[in-house]
């Protein structure tokens, strides 16, 4: 605690439990710091917002939309999975049984052929999901308000933000 001029402070009388003025002298006692400056850094802590509980709220509520976020995308995936396998059955003709062996023999090198574009894909970083329209979750203005105490937490997106797409992230 910086040293304050007297004249600059104003003295504030209030009442605690007994058992919370025992424990407020324990720990001035122990730690050197003024019950006064205790005191002051508390009501500074409650009254700025800066405390860990609500650092770990906000924390919390952007974990809570990147996981729903995740959980949409999940959701998209398997639909996209589920109607590519539709549309594989629908449009794939029957093996004959002699051409069956055939099938069983370029199988592997087909699904490597697979595995590889797959990889390619990925790593290209052109993916289904990132086509999609996506909700941010924070930008650098945000994070820096957070990390500070000086701002609260933005209210959740309705269901019509949510739908319409942003290229930021």
């Amino acid at each position: 605690m910086s040293k304050v001029r007297r004249c600059q402070r104003a003295r504030l009388q209030s009442y605690v439990d007994a058992a919370l003025a025992k424990q407020l002298a324990a720990y001035s006692a122990a730690t050197g710091i003024t019950a006064s400056a205790v005191v002051q850094a508390a009501l500074r802590q409650y009254l700025d917002k800066t405390g860990d509980a609500t650092l770990i709220m906000r924390r919390l509520d952007r974990l809570g939309r990147a996981g729903a976020r995740t959980q949409r995308d999940l959701e998209i995936q398997m639909e996209a999975f589920a109607l590519w396998v539709k549309v594989w059955f629908a449009h794939t003709p029957s093996i004959p049984d002699d051409g069956k062996d055939y099938a069983r023999r370029t199988a592997e090198s087909r699904f490597a052929q697979f595995q590889r574009y797959l990889v390619e894909q990925f790593q290209g970083g052109s993916r289904f999901v990132d086509d999609l329209p996506r909700e941010v979750i924070a930008d650098e203005a945000e994070l820096a308000d957070v990390a500070s105490g000086a701002s609260t937490p933005p209210a959740a997106p309705t269901h019509a933000e949510q739908s319409v797409g942003t290229d930021e992230e």
